[in-house]
């Protein structure tokens, strides 16, 4: 693989020791105004020599020179409509960078904006400008609040999951830091922001003269309206092509991009044992290196970075507890350039890549062709025997097919010595006629270890995206012995069918309500071979989710839910009862299909200047896995977010969850799960926060529901073990304070304690059981160079 990467830096680099272009003139400056709503899109953006300060205001005579877009129109929660406010985007560049200068006029008062965390503003009032460099409906994201708080990533047109605004920030990933600069204030009539991107922190095509695809977002809170510059129909297919563009940009230089982040970081944790407490020390260093080798292709290295370089996972709570949780990557090294990696039904899942001593790739694109390629060496504690480092290569191509189509190979290998597990897969994604796609994907695995094993997984998927109906029918499967170690699949051996359809419903303008819409779902899941044999499918489940969008930014749901479950024999193998003469045990014949029904109520409010709230209840009977049965469920969660002042913000959530065993009343589990958030922005840059978290779980002992007598299970030695009650009361608090002034830049001093009340179930019983502190440092240094 660094064979590969050495012979691609020779292609893509060019030849050394050249004489450098000579910077063309600057664009003679002649400021224009672009309609949105005219569909003036094509917008000509001056080249200046002009410097200025970052502080908000707009006073500089470059502004006045600028061009400006204007005339927005609305897209979410209802499309086609001029915007509530006005807005004017200012645009020039100068030869390293672009500027972006924001006026949002708003009424008196009515601005939401805090002094939010890095990318945490989606509470907030606030604009974003997306950049399709490359014109391939990927676009770098840059977003502020009214006081210049930053939230960056990337956007694809396949990012935005169901239910969420193509629009909104959510429909962004999140996780890809830049670095530029930004500074806002707010005003008697509205804000206005200033915000400068250099061109080393993006990539974008070579050439001395290019297009861009340039889209602009208004959210407002006060309204629930999302607003774009360039008009966005919510009838057609794809999103980013619906921008306007940036014509005739000349004379960009990135100079020398060669980024160096050198990392330390010092831990302690301790736990009890019967001398008392021990603790332990570590401390280790690590880097990252990353050089931009053109515009559109950029080589990144690391050594040692692991998991103790970020403040911590996103916190999740358990739901279906038969299938394992995904967490997202965070290290900063693998998350630069992932969308280079984004391949269909998680195959690459960095994250399986656990401790890795050292690591490269290779991310860009050549004319119309994404180029990812990682090979990394993992620490022999991560292998099977302790002893043997696994050895990690990734490849991902993807080739643009017309202005909305793609089509992708990925090959993933982790090799550990004689073992290894291998995919190869192949995806494309198909858009016509504006409204229809269709995607296609194969993948097949090899694995060996003790023996050899071959899997595979298939998808077939066709949608239409209208504004009022649109449709998707989905048709998946994962072989039994299906295994990827370089992804992330939580369930194989099943054929899952599903079919949705949606009607939305526009309220008039004025109006009470803005968005009405029915959200069919049905699906059918059967075992692999089940399927080909064409067996009656294991689940079956029919959902409507009636959503409601009212004035002013209110949302409230309805979805009646209807499942039949028949419960598959070869998961309860290991599961045993006690025989009629109770002297001996039998093998445990699971209950009969179950037929279940509940409802789900949500309810949204808007985000007010000082808080923001969201209630769901979940009522009815559902079908309970472990004992094969029917349950009453009961389910109540509230999240309640308060912004007290503009440094403060104040999270809440509190989750009850019981199920009743239907057939005699009786509680099979319980679950009580408060939760408290609390941060104290001091300025952008530094912040103190702190998280709690208690969760009570109590679970009753697992009884046959036929003859109500008690369920053995039998361990990997083949011992029999009675599935008795289960109880735990778990406590967790962490401390964090951070001061990151520019990604990359970071100082983090964190603490961590946890704590244990499962024996007795009552709080002042408490006992701590961990604990641990840890600093990390980290600087970004930025090696300047005028050119290369």
């Amino acid at each position: 693989m660094v064979s590969v990467l050495l012979a691609l830096l020779q292609q893509v680099s060019g030849p050394t020791g050249s004489t450098p272009e000579a910077a063309p003139a600057p664009v003679p400056v002649v400021a224009r105004t672009f309609s949105g709503r005219a569909r003036e899109l094509s917008a000509h953006v001056p080249r200046l020599r002009d410097s200025i300060t970052i502080d908000g205001t707009l006073t500089e005579s470059a502004w006045q020179q600028a061009s400006v877009l204007t005339d927005f129109s609305s897209y979410s929660p209802v499309d086609g409509r001029p915007a509530q406010d006005n807005t004017e985007v200012r645009l020039w560049y100068a030869e390293d960078a672009l500027y972006v200068g924001i006026r949002a006029y708003a009424p008196p008062g009515t601005v939401r904006a805090t002094l939010a965390e890095r990318d945490r503003i989606t509470n907030d009032d606030w604009m974003a400008i997306h950049l399709d460099t490359f014109l391939d409906r990927r676009s770098f994201v840059f977003a502020v609040n009214a006081f210049g708080v930053q939230a960056d990533g990337m956007r694809s047109d396949v990012s935005a999951g169901p239910g969420v605004s193509r629009a909104s920030l959510q429909a962004v990933d999140l996780s890809q830091d830049y670095v530029w600069q930004s500074k806002g204030q707010l005003l008697d009539d509205g804000f206005s922001v200033e915000m400068r991107i250099p061109f080393k922190s993006i990539r974008f095509q070579m050439g001395s003269t290019q297009d861009w695809g340039v889209q602009i977002i208004r959210q407002t809170q006060r309204t629930g309206y999302q607003d774009t510059w360039a008009p966005t129909s919510r009838s057609l297919q794809a999103f980013t092509p619906q921008s306007g563009y940036l014509r005739g940009l000349t004379g960009m230089k990135r100079g020398l991009v060669l980024d160096l982040t050198p990392t330390s970081v010092s831990s302690t944790t301790g736990r009890p044992n019967s001398d008392g407490w021990r603790y332990g020390t570590r401390s280790e260093a690590s880097g990252d290196v990353r050089w931009g080798i053109t515009s559109n292709f950029t080589v990144n290295a690391t050594a040692n970075p692991d998991f103790s370089q970020v403040e911590t996972d996103v916190g999740q709570i358990p739901g279906d507890v038969r299938f394992a949780l995904f967490f997202p990557e965070l290290r900063p090294f693998f998350v630069e350039g992932s969308e280079q990696f984004d391949a269909p039904n998680r195959l690459v899942n960095t994250r399986s890549i656990v401790q890795p001593l050292g690591a490269i790739k290779l991310t860009g694109k050549i004319p119309r062709t994404d180029v990812g390629l990682l090979s990394a060496i993992d620490a022999p504690t991560s292998g099977s025997d302790g002893k043997t480092s696994p050895r990690f290569n990734i490849v991902r191509l993807r080739r643009d097919l017309g202005e909305q189509s793609n089509a992708g190979i990925v090959f993933t290998d982790r090799s550990e010595g004689a073992r290894f597990n291998r995919v190869a897969g192949f995806d494309t994604r198909l858009q016509f006629a504006n409204v229809y796609s269709l995607d296609l994907r194969y993948a097949a695995s090899r694995t060996r270890d003790s023996v050899t094993r071959t899997g595979a997984l298939w998808e077939a998927s066709h949608g239409r995206t209208g504004r009022a109906l649109g449709y998707r029918f989905n048709l998946q499967g994962f072989s039994p012995q299906f295994e990827t170690q370089t992804g992330f699949v939580n369930r194989v051996d099943f054929v899952r069918a599903q079919i949705n359809q949606r009607y939305t419903m526009f309220g008039s303008k004025g109006g009470w309500w803005d968005q009405r819409q029915h959200f069919l779902s049905a699906s059918s899941l059967w075992s692999y071979n089940g399927f080909g044999n064409r067996d009656t499918p294991l689940e079956m489940r029919v959902s409507i989710d009636n959503s409601m969008t009212i004035r002013g930014g209110w949302r409230v749901s309805i979805t009646p839910d209807l499942q039949r479950v028949d419960f598959d024999p070869r998961r309860y193998t290991s599961y045993a009862v006690l025989s009629a003469t109770g002297r001996d045990t039998a093998s445990f014949t699971p209950n009969v299909a179950q037929i279940t029904n509940n409802v789900a109520f949500a309810l949204n409010t808007p985000q007010w200047r000082r808080a923001g709230a969201t209630l769901t209840a979940t009522a009815g009977t559902e079908p309970e896995f472990f004992e094969t049965s029917t349950v009453r469920r009961r389910e109540v969660e509230a999240q309640l977010d308060l912004r007290p002042s503009s440094q403060v913000r104040i999270g809440t959530l509190l989750r009850y969850q019981q199920f009743v065993r239907e057939r005699d009343g009786t509680v099979f589990s319980t679950q009580v799960v408060p939760r408290l958030r609390l941060e104290y922005q001091f300025s952008r840059a530094l912040f103190l926060r702190f998280i709690g978290q208690v969760e009570s779980r109590d679970r009753s002992a697992l009884r046959d529901p036929r003859t109500e007598q008690p369920l053995f299970r039998r361990t990997s030695t083949g011992a029999l073990s009675v599935q008795g009650a289960r109880k735990s009361l778990l406590g967790r608090a962490d401390w964090l304070v951070s001061y990151l002034p520019s990604p990359g830049t970071v100082v983090f001093v964190g603490y961590g304690t946890a704590v244990d009340a499962s024996e007795t179930m009552r709080p002042g019983d408490i006992a701590r059981t961990s604990d641990g502190a840890f600093v990390k440092f980290s600087y970004l240094y930025r090696v300047r160079n005028a050119s290369r």
